[in-house]
Order: C-alpha cells, then sequence, then structure tokens
C-alpha cells in the first residue's frame, strides 16, 4: 500500500489519501513532469489471486484504460496515464474536487426532475462520446457521477469500470442501493457483455435514484410525472425495448429548464466578440477550476524575474469600466495607488483581457497566469472553462470552504453577488497567511496576502479572475486590479 510523499514511477507523487474504494486506494497526487494536480488511484488486488490470474486482470485493465485515455470529452474525467510500480498498478487520472451524486442524494434529498434531467443530459453526451469512439463504461452508477464544485457534471471511471463485476472483486451491493449491481442492466447481471444499450440502462437507473433517492424497483409510479417516459424507455427490461441516446436526449431536454438567455451588453463602443471557443481549446479548459478552490492553488504561479511598472494605461479608452472601486470591501482604503500600464491579450479560446503590460505570462492547460518581474508576490490569473449554469456564489463558497483550514489565520471581507454585463457574477475578497510555503507559487509562510476572485457564468462559459498580493502591496496596486476587472470580456 502506498504511503504519503511517495514517488510512483518516477513522475508522480501522492500527497494523501482521499478514499477507499472496493478496488483500493484514491490519492490526491501531483504530476511532477507536467506540474499540475492529479488524481492516483491505487489498485489494490485480491492477496489471494494467483500469479497467472493476476496477469492476465492487469492486462485486461491496462487494455481497458488505453482505450479510455483517447477520450477527452467535457462531461468525461479525463484518464490520463496508467503505470505499474512494483507489483501494483496506478491509474492517473484528472483530479476534480467535487461530490458524487449518490452523497448529493444522500445527504441533500432527490434532486428536482428539471436539475436531474440537466445532469443526465451531460451523462449521456459523456456516454454518446464513448460509444461513437467504441469504448463502452460498464458501470455507470450516481457514485460515479460527480457534480463538481465548479458546476460541471462528470462521468468517472472509465476503463476502471471493468474491475466493478470481475469476479476478483465482486462483493455483495452495499445498503441502500449503492452498490455496482444494483445499477447493471438485466442482461449484465446475467453474465452479458457491456453494450450501448446496458449502459443506458444503468443511466435510466441512476436518474431514477436522482429523483427519488431509491433504485428503481419497477414500479413506473414512483418517478415524477414528467419524467415517466425517459425513464420506462432507458429501463425496458429487453434491451432491443429500451430507447436510444437521441430519444432520450430529446425527452430528457424537455425537462430541462431552457438555458438562459445571453445578458445585454451596455454601451455602444464595446467590440462585440465572436462566440464560441475551438474544440481543441475546450478540452484543454475542461480540467480547470481547480484554483477556484484553493489560493496559491495547483494552476497558478508566483512572481519572479525584475521590471519597473509604468503608470499610464495603454489600453484603448473605447473600452468603458464596467466596475468601480465601490464594488471592493469597505475595509479595503480608496485606490490610492498608481496604475499600471496595460494591454490586450487575447486568447485562442475567444476571452479578451487587459493585463499589466511588464508582467510576464505562463501559459498553463487550463490557466493563464501573468506575474510581476518585480520580485513581489503579485499575479493575476484567468481560468475559462466550457461550462454554462454556474452558480458563481456557490462555486466561491465551497472555495472558502476548501480555505479554512489550509490558512493559518483568515479573514472575509467580501463574499457576494456583483452586477455584471457578462452574466450571473460573484466576487470573493479575503487576506490570509497560508500554513506552509509555497516556493512554486512565491507563498511564504508567515506573510499575509490579500486575493480577490471573480467569478464570472455566460451561456457558454465560466470564468475565473484571481488577482493576489500581498496584504503590504495590496493598496499599490488596487487600482489596476480595478482596471483588469472592468476589462475582461468573456468568449
Amino acid at each position: 500500500m502506498g504511503t504519503a510523499g511517495q514517488l510512483i514511477v518516477g513522475r508522480y507523487r501522492l500527497v494523501r489519501a482521499l478514499g477507499h474504494g472496493r478496488t483500493g486506494l484514491v490519492w490526491e497526487g501531483r504530476d511532477t513532469l507536467l506540474d499540475r494536480p492529479v488524481a492516483v488511484r491505487e489498485i489494490l488486488l485480491p492477496p489471494r489471486l494467483g500469479e497467472t490470474a493476476r496477469l492476465r486482470l492487469v492486462q485486461r485493465l491496462f487494455r481497458e484504460l488505453r482505450q479510455a485515455e483517447r477520450l477527452r470529452h467535457p462531461h468525461i474525467a479525463a484518464v490520463y496515464d496508467v503505470a505499474e510500480d512494483g507489483d501494483t498498478p496506478y491509474v492517473v487520472t484528472e483530479l476534480v474536487p467535487s461530490r458524487s451524486l449518490d452523497g448529493v442524494v444522500s445527504g441533500d434529498g432527490p434532486l428536482p426532475p428539471a436539475e436531474a434531467a440537466r445532469i443526465a443530459r451531460k451523462v449521456l453526451s459523456a456516454l454518446a462520446h464513448a460509444h461513437a469512439a467504441g469504448v463502452r463504461h460498464g458501470d455507470v452508477r450516481p457514485a460515479n457521477v460527480l457534480l463538481a464544485h465548479d458546476g460541471r457534471v462528470l462521468l468517472a471511471d472509465f476503463g476502471v469500470s471493468m474491475l466493478a463485476t470481475d469476479p476478483a472483486f465482486t462483493r455483495d451491493p452495499a445498503p441502500g442501493g449503492r452498490g455496482t449491481e444494483t445499477y447493471l442492466a438485466p442482461e449484465r447481471s446475467a453474465g452479458g457483455p457491456r453494450t450501448i444499450a446496458a449502459d443506458l440502462w444503468s443511466l435510466g437507473a441512476t436518474l431514477h435514484l436522482a429523483v427519488t433517492g431509491r433504485p428503481p424497483s419497477g414500479r413506473p409510479d414512483e418517478a415524477p410525472g414528467e419524467l415517466r417516459e425517459v425513464l420506462a424507455g432507458l429501463l425496458a427490461r429487453e434491451p432491443r425495448r429500451r430507447i436510444d441516446a437521441e430519444t432520450a436526449d430529446r425527452l430528457l431536454a424537455a425537462v430541462e429548464p431552457p438555458a438562459p438567455a445571453p445578458p445585454g451588453r451596455r454601451g455602444s463602443g464595446r467590440t462585440r466578440l465572436l462566440p464560441g471557443m475551438a474544440a481543441a481549446v475546450l478540452v484543454a479548459c475542461v480540467a480547470g477550476g481547480w484554483a477556484v478552490l484553493r489560493p496559491g492553488g495547483e494552476t497558478r504561479t508566483g512572481a519572479a524575474g525584475s521590471g519597473t511598472p509604468s503608470v499610464s494605461p495603454a489600453v484603448s479608452p473605447a473600452v468603458s469600466p464596467t466596475v468601480s472601486s465601490s464594488v471592493f470591501s469597505s475595509a479595503s482604503p480608496p485606490a490610492s495607488g498608481r496604475r499600471l500600464k496595460l494591454k490586450w491579450h487575447t486568447s485562442d479560446a475567444g476571452w479578451r483581457a487587459g493585463v499589466p503590460r511588464d508582467w510576464a505570462r505562463e501559459d498553463r492547460p487550463y490557466a493563464t497566469v501573468w506575474r510581476s518581474r518585480d520580485g513581489s508576490a503579485a499575479f493575476f490569473t484567468v481560468e475559462v472553462t466550457a461550462q454554462r449554469g454556474t452558480d458563481p456564489l456557490a462555486a466561491l463558497g465551497e472555495a472558502e470552504k476548501i480555505l479554512r483550514p489550509e490558512a493559518q489565520t483568515y479573514h472575509r471581507l467580501k463574499l457576494k453577488t456583483a452586477t455584471g454585463e457578462h452574466g450571473p457574477t460573484a466576487d470573493w475578497e479575503f487576506t490570509w497567511v497560508p500554513r506552509k510555503a509555497s516556493a512554486r507559487d512565491h507563498l511564504a509562510k508567515g506573510v499575509e496576502y490579500h486575493q480577490y476572485r471573480r467569478v464570472i457564468s455566460t451561456d457558454t462559459t465560466t470564468s475565473v479572475l484571481t488577482w493576489t498580493t500581498t496584504a503590504a502591496e495590496w493598496d499599490a496596486l488596487r487600482p489596476t486590479l480595478v482596471r483588469v476587472l472592468s476589462l475582461f470580456q468573456p468568449a
């Protein structure tokens, strides 16, 4: 069994255990080569397995995972790598701060039909993508549907799902309908193969639990009326009588609330950007949002280098500011510092930001970071994910819960919704002292830092803007922050 701090195959560092499942341990880890957070599943093979059986099981697992590695979709928790260290297989996947669907239903109760339909459509789109690539999931169930803290819905355990029905790992279903067998299609429970139709039955069983709090029992009157047709179609006992993915999506779409209309823009001088993002950029952004959850977090960098900031704005004055200093906490004094010279940055994904001209830019897989060159700890991060429907205030509230245990001291200055021209917006301003130093993020132990974080939700994306300085630098750089926030334009 692994231990915290252990380096797997010379690349993946185990940080802390997150949970123990039927097939082994799940760790929070770090990819030391790409410098990013990952989840590492340590597969604990049953000790009773003989050498030949063990070899066959590992070979089969690796074949499945190599197929799953090809899948890149906004609603699939990505499989990054598979490796064997000693006699133990490890699966490296996207790290998703989240709650599972079964955990949400168990803790908060059944979901409203419209919300359940929205989640089911996301999972269905993930399945359709995998099925088109020739991959079957085989273990669709509420425990594998992740509701991420940044608003995303992801289907997890592609590749690993083959272990769910392997005799070496099979156990009795968990109480309360949380076990694997509960969500297997009838033909799968009878020993049949993984098929598209079987995955769709499991999706129906998962949807049933989401709206009733119970797995399906064959009584059609258990479910809310608006979902009975789609549930009856997905849960048909005979595979040939089940509805297909296209029909299921159409029925679910009739229940899901329509997407909010794009908010209007104020002012006639602003240039409207073309909507949409390249597919490759959407894939690159799908795992973003980790820095939403952790100040000084996994996708940001600190300051380095040297340079002398200028004081006159370089961004076109035709773009009128939409955020004034009044949005900041009353605990902050008036913006009396100097405003740095700015320049435009237009991303390939379609968003646009005014950023300090003399700051160094670093492109990360899920974020773009600008950091001061003068040796200070000031930096600005932009993360954009292809996620609509995010509740900005709820996302920041979750982030605050995660921050508190990691801060030696924490003082909230503001956590509230804000008026935004692009869509629902919320702001979080706070100071904190990290419990540990971070050389990578240029955060020192015992130093107080000041951060302002804004989440903007549009009809197509979620944008997270994070501005961090030391508490001592805050007043001097605050006028620049006011201007930077006012200039940001989502895709």
